[in-house]
């Protein structure tokens, strides 16, 4: 009789045991692609978004996040995204243009006069605005990330604006940046982010542009330790997800699709105190490496803005409401 009673124990054991490993396991997991690397504070801030949905879903929700462009290059995962191939990913609107042309305004060059200016707008109705705008094609936006200013870096020294002329620039692909880089007298070069340092290594370009965290962290400033720092764009990013994503979460539970949002936007206000502390270490580590950071004069500033005209001119008049309203936030 004790042995019958000591099994019937034993599966009960086993059954609960079963029970709430079942409750624990994840409904759903989702892939999030990231081309950074695990420090960066951009995947730190999807770690910390990961994390507030597993919380508030009870577990049932898992994002899994693949850095290192191991799920491919930035456009090949939006794209992926696009028929649901990949669920989520942190994306830079210079490469969302091409979904959503309506960006185009945003990206213009020396649009903001610095990192506060972008938040107020983006903090506010324009940036909501946007945000709306970006759904479709497969694909929601859902809050925004910062990915600080953009400036070129180079295998040799650049001193003025004079010196861009004739040189070989990498930039993404996004043909108003290209176009940007050609109004300086420069050639443009469309390079996925994960071939750039080989691309400067080899000397098949002069150099590139990019914000200073990205420049040190990936090494960038070994093979070009001249930065010219003019912030030419300042590109934020959004957290961007599948439309086919966002069904499978309602089908688990509708009130989850928000949960998701809401998640999203706080990973945002974090990414964006870890991206301040990044840029503080950028700058330090790049001057203790002996890289060369030249500020620009007024003047230089003055002739770069000029060069830039050709594009503002191009504006419709909605569009060049949607600027007066920037410049006046």
């Amino acid at each position: 009789m004790k042995k019958v009673l000591l099994i019937a124990l034993a599966l009960v054991l086993v059954l609960t045991s079963c029970k709430k490993e079942e409750k624990n396991y994840p409904s759903l997991i989702l892939r999030y692609g990231e081309n950074q690397s695990d420090g960066y504070p951009t995947v730190e801030a999807a770690k910390y978004f990961a994390q507030l949905v597993k919380e508030r879903t009870d577990g049932k929700i898992e994002i899994k996040i693949f850095t290192d462009s191991a799920l491919g290059s930035e456009a090949s995962v939006i794209e992926q995204m696009t028929y649901g191939g990949v669920d989520m990913s942190r994306v830079s609107i210079g490469i969302l243009v091409k979904y959503f042309p309506d960006l185009w305004t945003l990206q213009l060059p020396y649009l903001y006069t610095d990192n506060a200016h972008m938040w107020r707008v983006l903090d506010g109705e324009i940036g909501d605005m946007y945000l709306k705008k970006m759904v479709g094609n497969g694909l929601k936006a859902l809050a925004w990330y910062d990915a600080g200013a953009r400036s070129f870096y180079t295998r040799f020294p650049i001193s003025r604006v004079e010196d861009l002329k004739g040189l070989t620039i990498r930039v993404m692909e996004n043909d108003l940046i290209s176009r940007t880089i050609e109004l300086l007298g420069a050639t443009a070069v469309q390079i996925p982010y994960e071939d750039v340092y080989s691309a400067l290594q080899k000397m098949r370009i002069d150099g590139a542009e990019n914000n200073l965290p990205s420049y040190v962290f990936t090494g960038h400033y070994q093979a070009a330790p001249y930065f010219y720092q003019d912030e030419h764009f300042r590109l934020p990013e959004v957290i961007l997800m599948s439309v086919y994503a966002q069904e499978k979460v309602a089908a688990v539970d509708p009130s989850f699709v928000d949960i998701i949002n809401e998640c999203a936007i706080e990973s945002g206000v974090y990414e964006r105190k870890l991206w301040q502390q990044e840029e503080k270490q950028a700058y330090e580590t790049a001057i203790a490496s002996g890289v060369k950071i030249t500020t620009l004069s007024e003047d230089d500033l003055l002739a770069l803005r000029k060069a830039m005209q050709p594009l503002y001119q191009e504006l419709s008049d909605a569009d060049q409401e949607i600027v007066n309203r920037i410049e006046n936030t």
